[in-house]
């Protein structure tokens, strides 16, 4: 995540916050586990095995906003804002076998949107609002959805795109500036780009195999960066990619 010109990434195990301004580089562990990061104007939110939480990144103090109550081998995996500042969060089957994850809203309480999800991860929203991009990583495939975002409602849902002969599974998702959308691929080595009808336009080729999710930063917005996963012989780094279309800023929880 690239916010306040800060770079800000995570370790998931060992529940650690990294950030990057200019060339100062910092950690924090927050908790057991962190799973994803979202921007707050005050700070970040950030999620453990179950619960939503705030971070005030200046004064150094934190609190818990939700706490669910998930059985045990269930865990909250990605989450993203839409367009309005609601918070879309999913969880996944920590075994990564059954479909017993949801995908859930957060405005006042928590709404549950989807179900039967194994490994709910990556979001994005096209730059009018109107489109809902969704993965569950071991379907191998993108879902479509129209979207109400004055309402935060899911309308309907269209044809998914499929990326099934990509190899790995399609892991975190970031958008651009002309509605492309940019998928890491878990154990595939790459990040492809592609545009609203599924047409691949640019795959990204990376030498660590556990490419984990993608963001746009940078002064202009078109730097890719790219995290990547350790597997034991290669990954655990950031990459960097010069795109020629600036991606969108993320979207700040409001609620």
């Amino acid at each position: 995540m690239f916010f306040n010109d800060t770079l800000y990434w995570i370790d998931i195990n060992s529940g650690t916050l990294h950030s990057m301004y200019k060339n100062t580089f910092s950690s924090v562990k927050l908790d057991e586990i962190i799973t994803f990061i979202a921007p707050h104007n005050d700070g970040i939110i950030y999620s453990t095995r179950n619960s939503i939480n705030f971070y005030n990144t200046e004064k150094a103090y934190k609190n818990a906003l939700f706490k669910m109550d998930f059985q045990k081998n269930v865990r909250f995996n990605d989450g993203k804002c839409d367009h309005s500042g609601r918070l879309f969060a999913g969880t996944m089957d920590i075994n990564e076998k059954n479909p017993i994850g949801k995908l859930y809203k957060f405005e006042k309480e928590p709404e549950n949107i989807l179900e039967n999800v194994t490994i709910s991860n990556g979001m994005a929203w096209s730059m009018d609002g109107s489109t809902m991009y969704y993965i569950d990583s071991p379907t191998r495939k993108i879902r479509v959805f129209n979207y109400d975002n004055i309402n935060g409602e899911i309308i309907s849902e269209g044809q998914s795109i499929d990326v099934s002969a990509s190899p790995g599974v399609p892991d975190g998702m970031t958008i651009d500036s002309e509605d492309n959308i940019y998928v890491a691929f878990f154990g595939g080595s790459h990040v492809l780009k592609l545009n609203k009808s599924g047409k691949i336009l640019l795959e990204i080729e990376l030498d660590a195999e556990n490419v984990s999710c993608c963001t746009f930063g940078g002064d202009d917005f078109r730097t890719l960066f790219i995290t990547t996963a350790f597997n034991g012989r290669n990954g655990g780094g950031i990459y960097m990619f010069n795109n020629d279309v600036p991606g969108i800023k993320p979207d700040i929880f409001k609620f």
